[in-house]
C-alpha cells in the first residue's frame, strides 16, 4: 500500500556532499547502511529554500490528517540545516544543506547524445559522479512509524549530474600548484640522474 503522506520535490541545482549513490554506507556500526547524498546550495536561493519547505509542510499536513489534526509528541520532521552550524572545515558557512537517503539504490543518470538525441542516460562510472559535482536530486518527503519512532524524514530517488566541481574529501590536488612556494627550499637527490 502505497504512503499517502509521501511528497516528491525537485532539489537543485546543488553541490553534492558525502555522496554513496553506488554503494550504500553506515554512519556506525548499529545504522542499516544506506544509498545518501548530502544536497548543498547557496543561502541565496531563497526559492529552492522556499519550494523545499514548502514540501516538508505539505508532508506534515497529510501526516496530521492521518493522526487526526495533531502530529503525536515526539514526532521528527526532517530540516533544512544551515550549514553555518557544520564543522567548518566542510566549508559550507554560506550552503543550507538537507540528507536525502534511501535502503535503494537510487538511479544516477546525465543528459547526454544517444544517436542525436538527448536523453537521460546511467552514470555506471563512480568517479562520474563525487563528492563536489552538481546536480538535481529527486526526492520524497515522507511519514515514517517505526513504533519505536516516528516522523517525516527524506527520501532519496535519483540523482541528476548537471556539471562538474572541486572533488571534496579526495585528498587530490596538484603537485605542480601545491609545492609550487617552497620547492626552492627541497633539497635535490644526490643522485641527479633523470629518475625514469
Amino acid at each position: 500500500m502505497a504512503n499517502p503522506t509521501i511528497t516528491k520535490c525537485l532539489i537543485g541545482e546543488a553541490r553534492m556532499n558525502f555522496v554513496h549513490v553506488f554503494a550504500p554506507d553506515s554512519f556506525d556500526d548499529k545504522s542499516e547502511p544506506k544509498y545518501s547524498v548530502v544536497l548543498s546550495f547557496p543561502k541565496t536561493n531563497k526559492e529552492l529554500y522556499k519550494k523545499i519547505e514548502s514540501a516538508i509542510n505539505e508532508c506534515a499536513e497529510k501526516a496530521k490528517a492521518q493522526y487526526g489534526g495533531t502530529l503525536p509528541k515526539k514526532f521528527s520532521i526532517v530540516e533544512i540545516q544551515d550549514g553555518a552550524d557544520w564543522d567548518e572545515k566542510f566549508n559550507l558557512e554560506d550552503s543550507f544543506i538537507i540528507k536525502a537517503s534511501s535502503s535503494y539504490k537510487p538511479e544516477v543518470v546525465k543528459k547526454a547524445k544517444v544517436m542525436g538525441k538527448v536523453q537521460l542516460v546511467p552514470i555506471t562510472d563512480e568517479e562520474e559522479f563525487y563528492s563536489g559535482c552538481y546536480g538535481y536530486a529527486s526526492v520524497s518527503f515522507y511519514k515514517y512509524d517505526t513504533g519505536v519512532s516516528k516522523g517525516i524524514t527524506c527520501g532519496l530517488n535519483s540523482v541528476l549530474k548537471s556539471r562538474d566541481g572541486e572533488k571534496l574529501g579526495s585528498g587530490s590536488g596538484n603537485v605542480e600548484a601545491d609545492y609550487a612556494g617552497v620547492l626552492d627550499d627541497v633539497d635535490e637527490f644526490e643522485d641527479n640522474e633523470d629518475v625514469f
